[in-house]
C-alpha cells in the first residue's frame, strides 16, 4: 500500500472517532443541568399543593381562598419559569458543547491533513529523486557503452592506418582504406544511435516526471476532498445531535408543564373543596 492510500484510509477512522465525541459530549453537558423536581421552585409548589390538600376540609373565607389561589399561581408560575430557564440552560450547554466538539474535530482533521500532505510531498519528492537518479545512471551506461564501442573502432582505425602506411601496392592500400571507411561509418552510426537512445530516454524521463507530478496532484486533491467530506459529515452530524438533544429537552419540558398544570389544578380543586367560612 502506498502512502496516498494509507492517508486516505485514515480520514474515515478519524471522522468516526470525532463523531463519537460529538455524540456523547452534548448529552454529557446537558446532564449537568439539574432536573426540575430537584429545584426549590418545584418543591415549593408541591409542598403548597400538599398543604392545600390537607386544608381541603378546613373552612376558609373568600379572602383566604383568594390568597391561597394567588400563592398557588405564583408558585406555579415560578416553577414554570424555572422549567423554562433549565430548558434554555440545557439548550445552550448542548449548543456550546456541540460547537466545541465540531471545532475540535475540524482542527484535528486539519492537523492530520497537514501531516499527511507533508508525508505525501516527501513520498513524491523521493519518487522524483529516484527517477532522476535512474535517469542519470542510464545516461551514464549509454555513454559508457558507446564510448567503449567508438574507442574500439578508433583503435582499429589507428592500426589500419599504420598498416596502410606500410602497405605496398595500390590495391592493398585501397582495401585497407575501405576497412577504415567502414569503421568510420560505424562510428558515425554509433553516434547517431547514441543520440536517438538518449532522446528516447529523455522523453521517457519527461513522461515519468509528468506522471509523478500528476499522481501527486491527484493524491493531494483526493486527500483534501476526503478531509472536506469528513468535516462536512462532522458538522452535519453535530447539528443532528444538537437538534436531537433539543427535541429531547423539549419533550421533557412539555411533560414538566403538564405536571405543573396538573398540580395547579389539584391545588385549585383543594381550594374549591374548602367549606365556606363566615
Amino acid at each position: 500500500m502506498n502512502p496516498p492510500e494509507k492517508v486516505r484510509r485514515l480520514i474515515p477512522v478519524i471522522a468516526v472517532a470525532l463523531l463519537s465525541v460529538a455524540l456523547l459530549a452534548p448529552a454529557a453537558k446537558a446532564a449537568d443541568v439539574p432536573p426540575l423536581i430537584t429545584t426549590a421552585q418545584y418543591k415549593a409548589l408541591v409542598g403548597f399543593v400538599e398543604k392545600l390538600d390537607k386544608l381541603s376540609n378546613t373552612p376558609a373565607t373568600a379572602a383566604q381562598k383568594a390568597a391561597y389561589e394567588g400563592q398557588l399561581e405564583n408558585k406555579h408560575d415560578a416553577a414554570v419559569d424555572k422549567s423554562t430557564a433549565l430548558f434554555n440552560r440545557a439548550k445552550r450547554a448542548a449548543q456550546l458543547e456541540s460547537e466545541r466538539a465540531i471545532r475540535t474535530g475540524v482542527r484535528t482533521i486539519r492537523q492530520t491533513e497537514a501531516g499527511e500532505l507533508a508525508a505525501l510531498r516527501r513520498d513524491y519528492e523521493a519518487r522524483m529523486d529516484t527517477a532522476a537518479t535512474n535517469y542519470g545512471k542510464t545516461i551514464g551506461r549509454i555513454e559508457d557503452v558507446f564510448d567503449a564501442r567508438n574507442a574500439a573502432l578508433a583503435r582499429q582505425v589507428s592500426g589500419l592506418r599504420k598498416q596502410k602506411a606500410s602497405a605496398e601496392g595500390a590495391v592493398r592500400k585501397a582495401a585497407i582504406q575501405e576497412a577504415i571507411d567502414r569503421r568510420a561509418k560505424r562510428a558515425s552510426e554509433n553516434r547517431k544511435l547514441q543520440q536517438e537512445e538518449v532522446a528516447d530516454l529523455k522523453a521517457g524521463y519527461r513522461r515519468e516526471k509528468a506522471a509523478i507530478r500528476g499522481g501527486k496532484q491527484s493524491a493531494t486533491r483526493s486527500l483534501q476532498q476526503n478531509d472536506a467530506e469528513a468535516i462536512t459529515t462532522l458538522r452535519n452530524r453535530g447539528k443532528r445531535i444538537y437538534n436531537s438533544t433539543v427535541r429531547t429537552r423539549q419533550n421533557q419540558r412539555v411533560n414538566q408543564l403538564y405536571d405543573l398544570e396538573s398540580k395547579l389544578n389539584a391545588g385549585r380543586a383543594a381550594i374549591a373543596q374548602m367549606p365556606a367560612s363566615s
